[in-house]
């Protein structure tokens, strides 16, 4: 593979969000960003800067937040993106897609990935009153619109966090509550989370490492192992596995994590005992293909964890900080090994 580009790019295009979803790392009940002095948007200017300069390449992009559709710019970077051919996902609370679903359809969002959290009381209770039809609305404009203009895109897909509140309704709620016609691709992803335990060896890794002594992107992540104490793990594996059948008989795109579905592993995971997991890595690709930038234009090599940062878009170009020093010395310190966090990345369970 050629290491000399990114071939996965996303922008945190902003640091707000409209809802306060209960397990959410960054403003949920626990959630880090309520410590934040300030809540940043990315310029637009430099984003458009990364898009052109990169444009040779044609990497994947990705939108992130808070809530992407918050981004004051949104019409103008997805029409950039358009611009120079690029393909581009957007993971979505669903609330803004209504208004903003001609928009998608127009400039060819590749996919769009809308939370819900299973059926709407289950939904609601977790991120909000009145969140699920919002969400089930613009996912059906979106639909409509792609229809009638004969288009491919954009993708749809469907995830739902997993948490102990609604892990008995997955499979119900992909065949019997949400029109699965719809969709193209179905995640189902549990609540990734740390240990207060596992935070502290965080703190120590970034001290030895990068001699930093604050992780503030870890913090919201951290959760009580009684948090999980009440979940039915063969119930939960017969929920996935079913949902697995009936995505393959419907020809759905079906993704999510941890991905192997073995009694053992998954209790292995609600112990907080990653190390022992079957999905447990001993490294991590991605600093060599992939490459995050912050609302507040900082990058780094890692999903959410914007204090290992690399560079600043502000201040450098993107294939200048790619192939930088600081990017390079990262890369070497974890050519062969993983951070204590990393077991709460979503990166980390993916086959890359």
């Amino acid at each position: 593979m050629n290491f000399n580009y990114p071939k996965w790019l996303v922008f945190q295009v902003t640091q707000r969000c409209n809802l306060r979803c209960k397990m959410c790392y960054e403003w949920g009940e626990s959630g880090s960003y309520f410590e934040k002095p300030e809540l940043m948007d990315l310029d637009i200017q430099a984003a458009k800067k990364v898009i052109e300069e990169l444009a040779q390449h044609n990497p994947y992009y990705e939108l992130f937040g808070g809530e992407p559709l918050m981004y004051q710019h949104i019409e103008e970077l997805l029409m950039t993106f358009k611009k120079y051919d690029c393909k581009v996902d957007i993971p979505t609370n669903g609330t803004l897609l209504k208004k903003y679903a001609k928009t998608m359809v127009d400039n060819q969002v590749r996919r769009i990935w809308v939370s819900i959290d299973g059926p709407e009381e289950f939904n609601d209770n977790q991120r909000g009153h009145g969140v699920y039809q919002k969400a089930v609305e613009g996912l059906n404009e979106i639909y409509r619109i792609r229809e009638e203009q004969g288009s491919t895109y954009p993708l749809l897909g469907v995830t739902m966090v997993v948490t102990p509140y609604n892990y008995k309704t997955i499979y119900s709620f992909f065949t019997e509550e949400i029109d699965y016609t719809l969709l193209d691709n179905i995640s189902v992803e549990f609540q990734l989370y740390i240990t207060e335990a596992r935070y502290n060896k965080c703190l120590t890794f970034m001290e030895e490492e990068f001699s930093q002594s604050s992780f503030l992107g870890a913090s919201g992540l951290v959760r009580e192992l009684a948090d999980f104490k009440d979940i039915d793990i063969d119930e939960l594996m017969g929920q996935v596995l079913k949902l697995r059948n009936f995505c393959e008989e419907k020809n759905i795109n079906m993704i999510g994590y941890p991905k192997t579905m073995e009694k053992e592993n998954l209790m292995h995971f609600y112990q907080g005992e990653w190390d022992e997991m079957k999905d447990k890595r001993n490294k991590c690709s991605f600093p060599w293909i992939y490459m995050e930038v912050s609302a507040n234009g900082d990058v780094s090599p890692c999903h959410t964890f914007y204090e290992m940062k690399v560079g600043n878009i502000y201040e450098q170009g993107i294939m200048d900080i790619w192939k930088g020093e600081r990017f390079q010395e990262f890369r070497k310190k974890l050519r062969n090994k993983v951070s204590p966090v990393c077991c709460a990345c979503s990166r980390y369970y993916s086959d890359l």
